[in-house]
């Protein structure tokens, strides 16, 4: 699998032209390598994928504008759930009409809390309703679901085209935590390969995504990959902002007051796929050739328990918990170098917001963050769990200016290329090719009953509080 290892590396699109063109070069090229070895879903893929050719040679043509329910998993600052509640925004700055829909007995809204935000229609659905219970899903064009747990309901309960996002999880790399029974993983990872089997229409966030559901699953998908605001994201000087806390792990007096190098992080430290430990091991031991200023902005305090060699790796690193989204473009800019060590991404956000903020980039190359990563032209790049090979990427690009400087520039007109214009283009071709197909991907829902029962009965185990189902 591809969990903890480099596997295929996924197509970069840095050196396209036309990255949408690029884009429609790596679905061909993986939908051809499916219909070579796999036939099971063809008919399932291949109606959204021939109505999305039709539609960008310009032999189908918009009518009107769209109604689209997007629904939202969860209310957590992900990378994940900013790219839903863009697109949302995106969609709705054409002139669509925005549904956002989750499910929660206290939420006060479907929208996130962390955004400004809003959608034309904010449904919240008690944990017991389904969306068809309180709004006319015969009026939907497109639902667009951001976690497979909710497909099977929607399938059932709504006639417009379903289309699932795969933006990656632990079930989608294979990451050994999918066996814990602990919060149903086991039931959770029966459930993907379920929905896997669906007559959903898919789409990846990237050409990393499309490959292991083509090679893994016999599925082809459309790729709508990710954007940047480089209006909010752009460089700028370093500006000193009041942390939440610090975590000194050595006497104060030494690194932070001494330091001259300043390093950022982004990212969750309760999740082990982030690889923590190895970015802190990494930096420690830059830290004894060059005193750092370390900077995390992250959801929650990184303790021990998550990252043991906290408590001796003798940095002292400031804390952002939990900034506003209006604080955080400002937390990326003037670093000398971002470091980025998943063991496994689906696209790596932080990466592309890092770019353009003008912050040059060390990560590791974990899938998706290849898509517009290349090592030696906009980044430094390491084996995933590669101290070594991260120590000698920091100390180059902290000891070198000019390559810092050209990873930086390389990097912003990376980010440039992603362009929110670029992302609801392409998100609006996918939608209106589903559309254009919507009635034959309704009628293979019939024969697939079943199979859709059995889904829709096993999420409801999956998505039980643990404990309450064997």
């Amino acid at each position: 699998m591809y969990y903890g290892s480099l596997c295929s590396r996924a197509p970069s699109l840095f050196g396209a032209e036309d990255p949408a063109a690029e884009l429609d070069l790596i679905s061909a090229k993986l939908s051809s390598a499916k219909k070579a070895s796999v036939k099971l879903f063809s008919a399932r893929d291949s109606s959204a994928e021939n109505a999305f050719v039709a539609y960008q040679k310009g032999s189908l043509a918009p009518t009107r504008k769209l109604k689209i329910a997007y629904m939202l998993p969860h209310h957590n600052v992900t990378g994940g759930m900013k790219c839903l509640v863009e697109h949302l925004r995106l969609l709705r700055t054409q002139g669509h009409t925005t549904i956002a829909v989750h499910r929660s007995d206290s939420a006060s809204r479907a929208m996130p809390p962390w955004t400004d935000d809003t959608a034309d229609v904010d449904i919240v659905l008690k944990l017991h309703q389904r969306l068809h219970h309180v709004y006319p899903a015969g009026d939907i064009d497109v639902v667009v679901v951001g976690i497979f747990h909710q497909v099977a309901e929607l399938l059932v309960g709504v006639s417009a085209p379903v289309l699932y996002w795969e933006q990656g999880h632990e079930w989608l790399f294979g990451d050994p935590v999918r066996f814990q029974r602990q919060h149903n993983y086991q039931k959770q990872d029966k459930l993907f390969h379920m929905v896997l089997h669906l007559p959903v229409a898919l789409a990846s966030v990237s050409g990393a995504v499309a490959s292991v559901l083509s090679s893994e699953f016999g599925r082809s998908s459309l790729i709508i990959p990710n954007g940047v605001d480089c209006n909010r994201f752009f460089p700028g000087p370093h500006q000193a902002h009041l942390p939440t806390n610090l975590l000194v792990a050595s006497p104060a007096e030494s690194i932070h007051q001494r330091a001259h190098c300043s390093v950022l992080l982004v990212g969750n430290p309760s999740l082990p796929l982030k690889g923590f430990e190895v970015a802190i091991a990494a930096l420690a031991a830059v830290n004894q050739v060059l005193p750092l200023s370390i900077t995390w902005v992250c959801q929650c305090r990184p303790t021990t328990a998550m990252i043991p060699s906290l408590a001796s790796c003798g940095l002292c690193i400031s804390l952002h918990i939990n900034p506003s989204q209006d604080e955080l473009p400002g937390l990326y800019r003037g670093h000398d170098v971002f470091l980025f060590t998943s063991r496994y991404e689906a696209w790596g956000m932080p990466v592309l917001e890092a770019m353009a903020s003008g912050v040059a980039v060390v990560a590791t190359r974990c899938l998706g963050v290849q898509t517009f990563a290349i090592h030696g032209v906009n980044a430094l790049l390491a084996d995933p769990q590669d101290v070594l090979g991260l120590v000698r990427c920091l100390l180059v690009v902290l000891t070198d200016s000019v390559l810092r400087f050209q990873l930086q520039l390389a990097g912003r007109q990376t980010a440039l290329r992603f362009s929110p214009t670029m992302i609801v283009d392409r998100l609006e071709a996918v939608l209106y090719s589903l559309t254009a197909a919507a009635g034959e991907l309704l009628l293979l829902r019939e024969p697939c009953l079943p199979d859709l029962q059995q889904a829709c009965s096993w999420a409801s185990q999956a998505c039980a509080k643990t404990g309450s189902s064997s």
